[in-house]
């Protein structure tokens, strides 16, 4: 699934290429550069690829064992999460009174 979400990125970015370097059709059917579309293709182009490179990142990630993962980093790390749960009662208590 990772390979189609990559390639779907590389396709946003070959079609944000095309729409910000290629003919513009213009309102009389004229083509002209799309310099003055180019913030607005630009700006669809880098969502589009950004969604795209997430969406595979995400592809890659296990999450059968996601919960086991996180039980395991939780007890790996309990003496700091309950100092800082400590920390944040006593942050608290000083900023509202």
């Amino acid at each position: 699934m990772h390979r189609l979400f990559g390639l779907m990125a590389l396709a946003a970015a070959a079609i944000g290429l095309y729409l910000l370097f290629g003919p513009d059709a213009g309102p009389t059917g004229a083509t002209s550069v799309g310099a003055e579309t180019a913030p607005v293709t630009y700006g669809g182009w880098a969502l589009g690829l950004i969604m795209g490179l997430v969406l595979a990142f995400l592809a890659r990630v296990d999450w059968a064992t996601l919960p086991a993962r996180v039980v395991a980093w939780i007890r790996l790390q309990r003496r700091r999460l309950w100092l800082a749960m400590l920390g944040g009662v006593f942050a608290g208590i000083l900023l509202l009174f």
